[in-house]
């Protein structure tokens, strides 16, 4: 990953690349896929796929979901978590998700294919989350034979992910790119060369907090491998866009630098009603403070501020305030409250008047 110069003014930038993720695509040799499929035909595959994955030392003491038993709470729990997609968030009969007991692995069951595999970890780790998933899916592969093409490779529900069915993505922190506008050629940039930039929760969802997914687009043609390393190769090349336009900012703007973090910090620390976007941006700029050093915890407080980011999601802020009914005008004064009382604790901004 890029880093920041180290220099009196800042500290080694450490943090853009937030998490990794590779998800696997696989359906079950002989069976119509799971949008072709009867209701009763969605269940013996629900219930081959579960048994096969219940027998996984990854999923050994994990959490087996049918969709359509859970309310909407649980759902949207799972959502925000990533464990399980917006498609598969709307239910289903014969429809699931597996999640491992520390989450950084889930199986969901009957989405757009029967199986959709992912590992996610923080920080830039796609050589470990490969070998992991690799050895998930063989082990899968053990007891169910997947739909195969000698010519094509691996056979999906949407065309787009035949052959590898491979997905593998870093979401990226990229605050600087978004003040200096750079983010709209970043992403013309990044789809001439076969790859997508989403937001956080994936195809059509929104950026909050200058949160983006770089993922791949091209599945077939290229092995693993490869797709694992071009996506490495242009993440540190956008990480090294944002530390420059970080850098640059810092030396042409510093005031509508430390404003924009004066004012993340003041709004947090004593607002009443904010919504879920406006405090993911707030986060945010407080993020890219403590990432240039101008806040003192460094990767301990981002840390902090990652779990901030994730608490204050709508599900997530209801179980933290033990309120599993509330409306979104009472969601926005718990996060208020709850943010002003994490703000007060924060360490103090290091801004240097110019």
């Amino acid at each position: 990953m890029a880093r920041l110069k180290e220099d009196s003014k800042h500290k080694t930038n450490s943090s853009i690349v937030m998490t990794s993720r590779i998800r696997l695509a696989r359906n079950i040799a002989g069976r119509r896929f799971a949008n072709a499929a009867t209701r009763e035909a969605l269940e013996e595959v629900f219930d081959s796929c579960a048994k096969v994955l219940s027998g996984l030392r990854k999923f050994r003491d994990g959490e087996l979901y049918r969709i359509n038993d859970l309310s909407e709470f649980d759902r949207t729990m799972l959502f925000e978590d990533r464990s399980i997609s917006k498609e598969l968030l709307e239910g289903g009969a014969g429809r699931g998700v597996y999640v491992s007991k520390d989450g950084s692995a889930s199986a969901m069951i009957n989405e757009e294919d029967h199986l959709r595999i992912q590992v996610i970890s923080k920080g830039q780790n796609l050589p470990a989350i490969w070998r992991s998933i690799n050895a998930l899916d063989d082990a899968v592969e053990k007891s169910i034979e997947y739909a195969y093409s000698p010519e094509y490779g691996y056979l999906t529900a949407c065309p787009t992910n035949v052959g590898t069915g491979i997905r593998v993505s870093l979401m990226m922190h990229l605050p600087a790119l978004v003040f200096s506008n750079q983010m709209e050629k970043v992403i013309r940039g990044v789809n001439q060369i076969g790859m997508v930039v989403r937001g956080a929760n994936g195809e059509g969802s929104e950026s909050h907090g200058a949160v983006f997914q770089i993922s791949n687009q091209q599945t077939l043609g290229m092995s693993e491998d490869e797709i694992i390393k071009r996506i490495t190769k242009y993440g540190k090349l956008i990480s090294q866009f944002e530390t420059n336009a970080r850098l640059k900012m810092l030396e042409d703007k510093p005031v509508f630098l430390h404003d924009k973090f004066a004012r993340a910090a003041a709004i947090l620390k004593s607002c009443k009603l904010i919504d879920t976007a406006e405090a993911l941006t707030y986060l945010s700029h407080l993020r890219l403070a403590a990432d240039m050093g101008l806040m003192d915890g460094g990767a301990e407080f981002i840390g902090e501020l990652d779990a901030l980011m994730t608490t204050v999601l709508p599900s997530h802020l209801q179980l933290e305030e033990g309120v599993y009914d509330a409306s979104p005008e009472m969601r926005d004064t718990l996060r208020a409250q709850l943010l002003n009382e994490r703000a007060a604790k924060f360490p103090a901004l290091k801004l240097n008047r110019r």
